[in-house]
């Protein structure tokens, strides 16, 4: 049996980050680079997704935040609202704030998700939030996946509760620019996304 080529013996020693690297790229040519419309994602289900938003071999994971456990996960269905704007980089659709319904597991609506990334429980207890950290979503035309540090009001469910997770996102995105015409309007973009609550 011959020797090799020089040039297919150094790929066979090329260490498996590298290799990895090579597939993100050939798959980024040959798919297109990620698009912000309103088109509905291929799948609306995170390939190999696992608990604390861990979902793609080649994707950064959205780790779950240390010294805390999840007590609660809700659905979320809504809309994501954007303002078309004029920014120093030309017209935008800029996100203003998300407007969802949050239902628990047998589907009974249960609160409510709103501005300041807020999260309104059906006793009256609260949350306002801030992203700490985030990793874009599995799916194309789809929301990324968020960590958010939150604030807690009042007495109920959500007492207490530091930190929540957004994650296995459906829609949410606008498109990549808006016209003159435009200027000022209001978009809704229809999203979905699970919601995990740490204590």
């Amino acid at each position: 049996m011959g020797r090799l080529p020089t040039l297919i013996r150094f790929d066979l020693r090329l260490p498996t980050a590298l290799l990895a690297l090579s597939a993100i790229l050939a798959a980024g040519c040959a798919e297109g680079p990620n698009a912000t419309s309103t088109s509905a994602p291929r799948d609306a289900n995170p390939k190999d997704s696992q608990p604390g938003g861990v979902y793609s071999l080649f994707h950064r994971p959205l780790k779950s935040p240390d010294g805390v456990a999840e007590v609660m996960r809700l659905h979320g269905q809504g809309v994501q609202i954007f303002r078309c704007e004029n920014l120093q980089s030309g017209l935008h659709w800029s996100f203003r704030q998300p407007e969802a319904e949050l239902r628990d597991a047998d589907g009974t609506p249960v609160g409510h998700h709103g501005a300041k990334f807020s999260f309104e429980y059906a006793d009256g207890s609260k949350l306002v939030s801030e992203v700490v950290d985030h990793v874009p979503s599995p799916n194309d035309d789809t929301l990324p996946w968020l960590l958010l540090s939150s604030h807690s009001y009042g007495k109920g469910v959500l007492a207490g509760v530091t930190y929540v997770q957004r994650i296995d996102t459906v829609g949410g995105m606008p498109p990549t620019s808006c016209q003159q015409a435009q200027l000022n309007q209001v978009l809704r973009v229809p999203f979905q996304a699970d919601f995990v609550f740490y204590r």
